[in-house]
């Protein structure tokens, strides 16, 4: 009967901790600690142990590109002289 009592106030104090943490997690402290930023460190050079790779993602710059000469353009786009009717 005490093996049950202390597996259940070790358990009480597990979910007790992990609620504590959970909303201690959703505040700007723990968004700025370095025990947060060292945790996800540490994460990223163990994860490949597990087949994990971390990729830098790939930043594309955004272009702005017209039909050239030889391309038919839209009609909407065609100067007034070109497009025909009134």
């Amino acid at each position: 009967m005490i093996t049950v009592v202390i597996m259940a106030t070790i358990l009480g104090l597990m979910v007790v901790a992990f609620v504590a943490f959970f909303f201690y997690s959703r505040t700007p402290e723990w968004g700025e600690s370095e025990v947060r930023k060292s945790f996800l460190r540490m994460l990223v050079i163990i994860s490949p142990l597990w087949g994990m790779r971390y990729h830098e993602p790939h930043h594309e710059l955004p272009t702005w590109s017209a039909p050239g000469p030889d391309e038919p353009s839209p009609p909407g786009l065609r100067p007034p002289d070109e497009q025909g009717g009134g």
